[in-house]
């Protein structure tokens, strides 16, 4: 829900600043509009630069893993260190003095040759 009202009001705020009735000035002191234009900027090149946001690069920093906004509107988990493993799937065979594993199953192979399915 709280989603949904920051992305809400993040379109209204940004419909009001790229509006062609009105200027940021009117809208804010200028002191105030002069930072929000700066912060926005640097946010935007940030975000084409590393694929993160600043609040991204400070959770990353501070929590010490690798957190982006960009992997969450992918689908994937906010950092990357929270995403589960994919288990690698090996076919191994019993050879004359070992077991060899490969990633695909060997064709030349019966499926009851099959020592274990990792």
């Amino acid at each position: 829900m709280m989603r949904i009202v920051m992305r809400i009001g993040a379109v209204a705020l940004l419909g009001l600043m790229v509006s062609a009735c009105t200027d940021m000035r009117s809208l804010f002191p200028s002191h105030v509009a002069s930072k929000i234009v700066n912060y926005s900027i640097l946010s935007t090149a940030s975000v084409m630069a590393t694929d993160k946001t600043i609040p991204d690069h400070i959770v990353s920093y501070r929590s010490g893993k690798d957190c982006s906004t960009v992997r969450t509107e992918q689908g994937r988990t906010y950092c990357r260190e929270d995403e589960p493993n994919p288990l690698p799937v090996a076919y191994c065979y019993r050879s004359i003095a070992d077991v060899t594993c490969y990633a695909e199953p060997d064709p030349a192979r019966q499926p009851g040759d099959l020592v274990g399915n990792l």
